[in-house]
């Protein structure tokens, strides 16, 4: 029998903290666009602008220089400042109705500013949160660093089931603001308290390398952003992926919206936690396939998977079927069009446990010998770019054809916006083509 492996306590309390942070997060995703729309007065366009442009750019875009800063202040700091910012981001998007119209002196404001400085303070808070707790992981887990960062991504993903299943039993009973208000705040105050009470400075497990602790500037960081965007090779590819992650944002934007198009009261957090669940019981079987594939081959076949997740949507329109029928599926009474939409949603996360996990590999393997770190380090480029022209797309795309057009004129309208979203697939499994054939076939 092999040695137990057992790891500090700062790796199980980054873990905890981290399952804390997703949580909150979670909690609140599936129904950012919804509260933007339906509570606050919203347009579709502008709510996924807020939702995908500003909150998921930050959460993607900035972890490269706030992981530099958390390096030269600590993790613990930036991680106290970083559930502060959480918690208040939270309170000040979920109780604007309360307090915004006594401030402005107008009984049905515009609801933007408060809304824009609760979304800056919660990208930017968690933009933190993945430098500082992979940090940790990495650091304590020494030769274990496998079954570390494995525990890692479970953990990621109970936070994501934990957060969407409180979120439905508080948002049936007190309202979607409470879901910011009680919810996400709740969850990211106990992430506070789990670092000050608990975390210290991670250690690091086993020898340390040489040079390991050197501390970057955000200089550095800045360089290293323009560094990697004078590579046009490189940058071609993180483009085409980036079509591919348009596809899966749409998951918290664009599906959100129809489905409380076709049931006013769609429990959209229970639909998307079919991505979680399909994760946590499918990606060892998935990694498993996959094993021997190259990453590129991976990569094709998860795109694949995507683009008839979004075209699965088409078929029911096909078929004259009505959407909107309510019948009967395992006990539960859903929309015709919300079986579809669960099945997208199946299809989406296994196309991301084929695609993402290879796309950072493919990454590391394509990038010029000796700056591998530099270039996985923004890696999630594509998925900023994915956001921050993806969700406004699902937006635009919902108004032009579904929420300004009648209901006998969706027949033709809803088939046409799906299919320019499976669109996006096919130019990133294009790219994705063109760039192996052009580019990484020509150098052997």
């Amino acid at each position: 029998m092999g040695e137990r492996v057992s790891f500090p306590k700062t790796f199980w309390v980054a873990n905890t903290i981290e399952l804390l942070e997703r949580a909150a997060y979670y909690a609140v995703a599936s129904f950012v666009v919804i509260y933007f729309h339906e509570v606050l007065g919203m347009a579709p366009t502008k709510s996924t602008f807020l939702n995908g442009t500003i909150l998921w750019g930050l959460l993607y875009f900035l972890p490269p220089l706030s992981g530099t800063i958390a390096d030269r202040f600590g993790f613990k700091k930036s991680l106290s400042f970083t559930f502060l910012l959480l918690f208040l981001g939270y309170l000040i998007v979920g109780t604007v109705q309360r307090f915004w119209p006594k401030f402005v002196g107008y009984e049905k404001p515009d609801y933007t500013i408060p809304v824009l400085i609760g979304i800056l303070l919660i990208g930017i808070g968690g933009s933190f949160v993945k430098p500082c707790i992979s940090g940790t992981v990495q650091k304590t887990s020494g030769a274990n660093s496998a079954l570390g960062f494995g525990i890692f991504y479970m953990t990621i993903n109970i936070g994501s089931m934990l957060g969407r299943t409180v979120s439905y039993f508080v948002r049936t009973n007190f309202g979607i603001p409470s879901i910011f208000s009680y919810v996400a705040t709740s969850f990211s105050f106990a992430g506070l308290l789990a670092i000050i009470l608990a975390y210290s400075e991670p250690k690091y497990a086993g020898e340390k390398t040489e040079g390991v602790d050197k501390p970057r500037t955000l200089g550095d960081a800045i360089l290293g952003l323009f560094t990697v965007l004078k590579n046009l090779k490189f940058v071609f590819f993180l483009i085409v992926i980036g079509f591919f992650w348009i596809i899966y944002v749409q998951i918290y934007n664009l599906i959100p919206l129809f489905l409380r198009f076709i049931d006013k009261n769609a429990p959209v957090e229970l639909y998307t936690i079919v991505n979680p669940v399909s994760i946590v019981l499918f990606q060892l079987l998935v990694t498993r396939i996959s094993k021997n594939w190259t990453p590129l081959k991976s990569i094709m076949v998860g795109i694949t998977i995507t683009i008839f997740g979004m075209v699965i949507n088409i078929f029911p329109y096909l078929s004259r079927l009505d959407v909107f029928k309510i019948v009967s599926l395992a006990g539960l009474k859903l929309p015709i069009g919300g079986i579809f939409i669960l099945i997208s949603i199946a299809c989406m996360a296994f196309g991301e446990m084929f695609a993402s996990p290879r796309i950072y590999q493919y990454i590391g393997a394509i990038s010029p010998k000796g700056k591998e770190g530099l270039y996985l380090g923004y890696a999630n480029l594509p998925i900023a770019l994915g956001t921050i022209i993806g969700a406004p797309l699902g937006g635009f795309l919902f108004e032009k054809f579904i929420s300004n057009r009648a209901p006998n004129e969706i027949l033709v309208s809803a088939p046409m916006m799906w299919g320019i979203v499976a669109f996006m697939g096919i130019i990133s499994i294009s790219g994705v083509y063109l760039y192996n054939k052009l580019i990484t076939e020509r150098k052997k």
